[in-house]
């Protein structure tokens, strides 16, 4: 699974998911476990982002939503880096 999300303005915390990712962070919390979501971009303005859950390990969850972030970055020709946003329930995003 993945989604490539458009441009998104608002202020947010890192205790919780930016308003653009409000529906998508409760559609992932419904998700099978050992999930993971990986962010490109600016989670306040444009981004792109991949999505894996029900794998084998948390790990294996970090790296395939990892690897379809990298690809949507790539479609998208964004410069930004893939960073892991959460894994399993816990946001492990921080502000550069």
């Amino acid at each position: 699974m993945w989604f490539a999300l458009a441009t998104v303005s608002c202020a947010s915390t890192d205790a919780e998911p930016p308003h653009g990712l409000a529906r998508l962070w409760r559609q992932f919390l419904e998700m099978p476990e050992e999930r993971a979501i990986a962010l490109a971009g600016d989670p306040e303005k444009r981004w792109v982002v991949g999505v894996s859950s029900g794998q084998a390990s948390l790990e294996a969850a970090e790296e395939l939503a990892l690897a379809k972030c990298m690809e949507q970055r790539a479609q998208q020709r964004m410069q930004d880096p893939c960073r892991l946003y959460a894994a399993g329930d816990e946001i492990v995003w921080r502000s550069r």
